[in-house]
């Protein structure tokens, strides 16, 4: 019954998004920053009721510990579709989100996170990862936050994969903060009962942030593994709660 409820409400949403689209289009004309917040706030809504109609039970924390007055990169592990229902749902910047290229294609999800300076990433072409690292990286700059799976794909076992490197330049090219995210429970609502929606607990817990700059010549070099690391031991004292 739930899986239901939420194709009938994509389909809603979907129908209701044609004459938003517009409204979009005209404000990011005249501040691209104002359609983004427009749309996080938007976005946010309806994916607190995909969660309530899904009958997640949320937990959430360490929200205290991200920076307000700086754009940040979100670190997380990945384990499954409702990370991103839950990370927008709860990040307090206003934050683009790395994702897979495939998503693209899914109409209404594509055209909102267009809205929200979203970047698509295909994990094959390494020309195009970098390119998008470099748009990453400006967006920063422009005063966004940026939210990214390290991992660089979806892992629902009780061992990280190491942090790509790479990735990391979007916090050491740009100066920003690194703020560990770390998820609990998300693939238990869809992805481990394919096709249906379970309901369950799941948990989202914000590190305290890490400043590149500070951390000495080898710890920097390594900053894919460092981040990983304090990702791994949050989800190993995770589990215990």
């Amino acid at each position: 019954m739930r899986t239901i409820i939420i194709l009938i409400l994509y389909v809603i949403i979907a129908i209701l998004s044609i004459p938003m689209y517009l409204v979009e289009f005209l404000i990011r004309l005249i501040s691209p920053m104002a359609a983004a917040k427009t749309a996080q706030t938007i976005v946010r809504a309806v994916f607190n009721l995909v969660m309530w109609i899904s009958g997640c039970k949320k937990t959430i924390v360490g929200v205290e510990n991200i920076p307000t007055d700086t754009p940040v990169m979100y670190a997380a592990n990945h384990r499954g579709f409702y990370d991103i229902v839950l990370a927008y749902a709860t990040v307090p910047t206003q934050t683009a989100f790395v994702s897979k290229i495939s998503i693209k294609k899914m109409p209404c999800i594509a055209q909102w996170m267009y809205f929200l300076n979203c970047q698509f990433m295909d994990r094959g072409d390494v020309k195009q990862n970098l390119s998008i690292i470099l748009n990453a990286i400006g967006l920063v700059k422009e005063g966004y936050s940026i939210y990214i799976a390290p991992e660089g794909t979806r892992n629902a076992t009780d061992t990280l994969l190491d942090f790509k490197e790479g990735s990391m330049k979007i916090s050491t090219k740009s100066g920003c903060p690194i703020v560990p995210v770390c998820l609990h429970g998300t693939e238990e609502i869809f992805e481990n009962n394919l096709p249906w929606i379970h309901k369950g607990n799941i948990r989202i817990e914000y590190g305290e942030p890490i400043y590149p700059d500070k951390l000495d010549k080898e710890t920097k070099k390594h900053l894919g593994s460092y981040v990983r690391n304090i990702v791994a031991d949050m989800y190993q004292k995770g589990q215990k709660i």
